[in-house]
């Protein structure tokens, strides 16, 4: 028993560690500052934004958000994961957004620490078992008035979110900019881990992690049809 203690004590100090280093992060999403672009110039897709529309991979993302705890000690900063293995189709027609599915592989999440992904993959999320989430929209968005080029437009998507194999109907926030060449989505929502029946890392008492964490997610989309 003793050995075992031991063990425990050296395995839960090393994660201590990569607790205390957890600093650094990347900041929570957000829109930017509009970028130039070819469609900024008259260029751009001279249907709008109707059509149909597909994740690109290259800056785009789904991750998490989470506050570490060291023992009786809150953890320096929050964890974050995020993964760019997501694919995904918004149809647009005028200003209704029709559908929009979402499909994110979690056993792809990276963080800036290697133990805590190996762990993520039987721990928590358990990737290994529900490696993937997803989000399909169940009623349509309508909008005041079609997107005009760089303006930000600020709405609610109402869908089925499935995450660790259990699925629910939830609302989130959702921040859009259309530059005539792509759609950029942004959202950022809390998630209670109970609700999905997920057990919150606790590692032999040294590190826990709160029942609640936050998603987040920053999608590009560009035109397909």
């Amino acid at each position: 028993m003793a050995v075992v203690l031991a063990a425990l004590v050296v395995a839960g100090a090393g994660y201590a560690v990569f607790a205390f280093q957890s600093s650094g992060g990347p900041a929570p999403v957000s829109l930017g500052a509009a970028t130039p672009s070819a469609a900024a110039s008259g260029s751009g897709d001279p249907g709008g934004t109707s059509g149909t529309w597909s994740v690109q991979t290259s800056g785009s993302f789904v991750g998490y958000r989470v506050r570490e705890k060291l023992a009786f000690l809150p953890a320096p900063s929050d964890a974050v994961g995020r993964t760019s293995a997501v694919t995904g189709t918004m149809t647009v027609a005028g200003r209704t957004i029709e559908a929009v599915a979402v499909q994110a592989d979690l056993s792809k999440l990276t963080s800036n620490e290697a133990r805590r992904d190996q762990r993520m993959q039987t721990m928590g999320l358990e990737t290994d078992t529900f490696p993937t989430a997803t989000f399909r929209l169940s009623t349509p968005i309508v909008l005041d008035a079609k997107p005009k080029r760089g303006e930000v437009v600020k709405t609610t998507a109402t869908g089925a979110f499935t995450l660790h194999g259990v699925t629910r109907t939830i609302t989130i926030p959702v921040q859009a900019r259309w530059d005539g060449a792509t759609i950029e989505v942004v959202s950022s929502f809390p998630v209670r881990f109970s609700d999905y029946a997920i057990q919150a890392p606790n590692f032999a008492g040294f590190v826990s992690v709160q029942d609640s964490g936050t998603v987040e997610l920053e999608l590009v989309f560009a035109k397909s049809a």
